[in-house]
């Protein structure tokens, strides 16, 4: 399956060189989880990060999909 993947602000030092700006494509089995997309990006688990999958935030045991959108965040503070 194909999925899309934006990484920002800090974990953007995870982009793979086929990266356009902050968003790539990237293939998976059936069944794959967002830990998995983590793991194969070399995102460190222990890392704090918020996930959103097509809009929702999601835990990183989720699920992914054919076609699905996966936007990572490191935690943001501001005012």
């Amino acid at each position: 399956m194909k999925i899309e993947v934006n990484l920002f602000a800090s974990l953007r030092q995870y982009l793979p060189e086929q990266a356009e700006g902050n968003s790539f494509s990237m293939q998976l089995d059936q069944g794959a989880t967002v830990d998995q997309v983590l793991e194969k990006l070399n995102i460190p688990g222990e890392m704090p990060k918020i996930i959103f999958i097509n809009g929702l935030i999601v835990k990183s045991e989720a699920i992914l999909k054919d076609g699905d959108r996966a936007g990572i965040f490191p935690p943001l503070a501001g005012g």
